[in-house]
């Protein structure tokens, strides 16, 4: 069965603009990548075992009347201070988002589900 989507609205004397969910989840996702120390999106279990990477995998978006909030699952990287990347996560998020869509971010809740350590390299 398909899931409904939400839309975030925005009206003038011009017409209607509407933005879907998976726009701002997208926005959201590509912003908390580039994230120094973020290793990945969501869990590295369920990427692991699925084996494709949707752009907005990690990211739920709820959205009211008047703004979004913003749920982030991400992974880190092995010796990073997890409170500044999640602080680094949430602004980059409301940076892209709300330059991009002009929707308000309310909040940014970002979720650490793991950390990612690198492979040993074979000699």
């Amino acid at each position: 069965m398909a899931e409904l989507k939400e839309y975030t609205t925005q009206i003038d004397d011009t017409g209607k603009i509407a933005i879907s969910d998976d726009v701002i989840a997208s926005i959201a996702a590509i912003a908390a990548k580039e994230v120094d120390g973020v290793a990945e999106l969501g869990t590295m279990v369920v990427t692991d075992f699925i084996g494709k990477k949707p752009t907005s995998k990690g990211v739920k978006v709820a959205i009211s009347e008047t703004s979004v909030e913003l749920f982030i699952t991400i992974s880190v990287k092995k010796g990073v201070v997890i409170p500044t990347v999640g602080k680094a996560v949430q602004e980059a998020a409301i940076s892209a988002v709300e330059s991009m869509t002009g929707v308000n971010v309310e909040a940014v809740n970002v979720k650490v589900a793991g950390v990612a350590f690198e492979k040993e390299k074979k000699k």
